[in-house]
């Protein structure tokens, strides 16, 4: 049976309450199993992300359920054959895209799903593809067209002293103030410790254009030479 998740907006988290999931696999990989992806679904190669060697596959799609309805689920199907997926409440008509990146280069694994108005962050560990949460427990979604007034993008970035290393980060490109072409980009990092998220440190930088790539890199999702248009997988 397939996990419904429900979605509710980016929380600004201050403290710790949640465990993290250590990784742990198996040299030969997750064990073969779990619902396969749908007919149709989109299906793109990504990195190993169960510790095998092996690339495994990030796919999106949508299936049927018996009183008619359309669900839309995202899944990872890793090459020993193990199957595992989530599926997305969202009211956008707009398609999901979903990236794989690893956030801080240290070996975790997150899935960023769009639907074009948020964006919901999960990590596969444990052979599951599980929702990153805040120290509510909440799930944790980035705003990406300042719904919210939390922002309209993500991406990676290092922010240096005292949080040395790349981080996830939620973006927010704002025309300060409206009409004048004068640009500001607030960086927040994301801390990541399995499914937890937490907010870290924050600074803002500024752009004399909508074109500068400082603003339209925080329009947007990715993550290093990642981006989500390039090398995401769409729903078809």
């Amino acid at each position: 049976m397939r996990r419904v998740l429900l979605v509710v907006p980016l929380l600004m988290t201050a403290s710790v309450s949640v465990l993290p999931v250590a990784r742990s696999f198996a040299a030969a990989g997750c064990t073969p199993g779990g619902t396969p992806p749908p007919a149709g679904a989109a299906q793109r190669q990504v990195t190993d992300l169960d510790g095998d060697g092996e690339p495994d596959t990030l796919w999106v799609g949508q299936f049927r359920d018996g009183d008619g309805h359309i669900n839309r689920v995202v899944g990872i199907t890793t090459a020993s054959g193990a199957n595992s997926d989530v599926q997305i409440s969202s009211a956008s008509p707009m398609p999901l895209t979903a990236l794989a990146i690893d956030a801080q280069n240290d070996g975790g694994n997150q899935i960023i799903v769009s639907d074009g108005r948020s964006a919901r962050l999960y990590t596969f560990a444990e052979c599951r593809l599980q929702a990153v949460v805040d120290s509510a427990s909440a799930p944790f979604v980035f705003d990406l067209q300042n719904l919210r007034d939390h922002g309209t993008g993500v991406g990676c970035s290092d922010f240096g002293p005292p949080s040395v290393g790349r981080h996830l980060v939620g973006l927010q490109a704002l025309e300060n103030p409206p009409g004048t072409g004068q640009w500001t980009v607030r960086r927040t990092a994301i801390e990541l410790h399995g499914t937890l998220a937490t907010i870290g440190q924050s600074d803002t930088v500024t752009a004399t254009s909508a074109q500068d790539p400082a603003v339209t890199s925080a329009e947007t999702i990715s993550c290093g030479d990642l981006t989500i248009s390039k090398d995401g997988v769409q729903q078809p």
